[in-house]
């Protein structure tokens, strides 16, 4: 049997190499346990107590700006925040925690679209009913132009079967006479007259599909944002994918990321990221309409509300 200060001088060797197995991972490994460490600081911090890095995620080059246009965005946006507790909240790094992705679907394509027929969609019911009325125009001009292009069709295929007939005879018979070949002749060229015009009222209907496509895309997503109780409009043959948001934050664990999928112009795209970035920080939708972190994105002003400031100074746990 061991004496009890052999049993103490045991405990002390083996408290020794443990202390010294720790140390020699902490050095293999110190960058995993601060990452792990930081991790557990961060555990019931309020936002504004510790620096948000953000950078950027996906970005797709279909909305027209480059990365560094968007990345300038995405600062102006933080800045916004930042100075209104005077101390960086957002800071942008390489590798940042927080990414914000640009991500181009039927949503941003859908306004593309009906920019191009000269249509400018604020988020308010003037815009609803322009809108609406509009894609009652495209919808009707879209059946008659059907309507036609089936008659068209119709007419081309009976005299293309009585061309065809005409021709396979002659051949048969060893050739047409000159009169017959030149007849025969002018009917190929109408016929092929007629195609082209068949051909091009089809790339009208497209286009017009397209259109009509949009409108309803944006047409529910005004009708949601706005509570008007509507109908829901249906595209020419294309499903109209996710519910329309122009943005996102989302968090899952230790990942977060903002997915911005839609903006009008670049005011838009700074209020949707100081939005979301908002989010981000704990804030939800406040109900004053001028406020940026209002549900709709309505407004123009790149200046936070008292309501906003308000908000701020709730999530981040400031009373003065």
């Amino acid at each position: 049997m061991q004496s009890e200060t052999g049993l103490s001088k045991t405990k002390i060797l083996v408290l020794t190499l443990i202390l010294a197995l720790s140390i020699s991972v902490g050095c293999l490994y110190s960058e995993q346990l601060k990452g792990i460490f930081e991790k557990i600081s961060a555990i019931g911090q309020r936002p504004c107590e510790k620096e948000i890095t953000y950078s950027i995620g996906t970005f797709d080059n279909e909305f027209g700006i480059d990365n560094e246009e968007f990345l300038n965005s995405v600062k102006k946006a933080a800045q916004i925040w930042n100075s209104a507790l005077d101390k960086n909240i957002f800071v942008y790094h390489e590798n940042g925690d927080l990414k914000i992705n640009l991500i181009y679907d039927i949503r941003q394509d859908a306004t593309v679209k009906l920019q191009k027929l000269g249509l400018t969609i604020s988020q308010d019911q003037a815009s609803y009913n322009t809108l609406k009325e509009k894609y009652a125009s495209l919808l009707a001009y879209y059946n008659d132009l059907h309507a036609s292009i089936i008659s068209q069709t119709t007419s081309y295929n009976a005299q293309k079967t009585a061309y065809d007939a005409q021709v396979n005879y002659w051949q048969s018979k060893g050739g047409a006479p000159r009169n017959e070949f030149n007849r025969l002749e002018d009917q190929r060229k109408q016929l092929n007259a007629e195609t082209v015009a068949i051909n091009q009222a089809t790339d009208k209907l497209n286009s017009t599909a397209d259109s009509i496509n949009a409108a309803a895309t944006v047409l529910n997503q005004l009708a949601a944002n706005l509570n008007i109780n509507a109908k829901i409009y249906n595209g020419i043959g294309v499903a109209q994918g996710n519910e329309f948001q122009e943005g996102v934050y989302k968090r899952d664990g230790n990942f977060s990321e903002i997915d911005i999928y839609q903006f009008d112009n670049k005011t838009k795209l700074v209020r949707v990221l100081i939005h979301e970035m908002g989010h981000a920080l704990g804030i939800k939708h406040v109900p004053d309409p001028a406020s940026i972190m209002y549900e709709v994105n309505s407004g123009t002003n790149l200046t936070l509300t008292a309501s906003d400031i308000t908000a701020l100074r709730t999530a981040c746990n400031i009373s003065k």
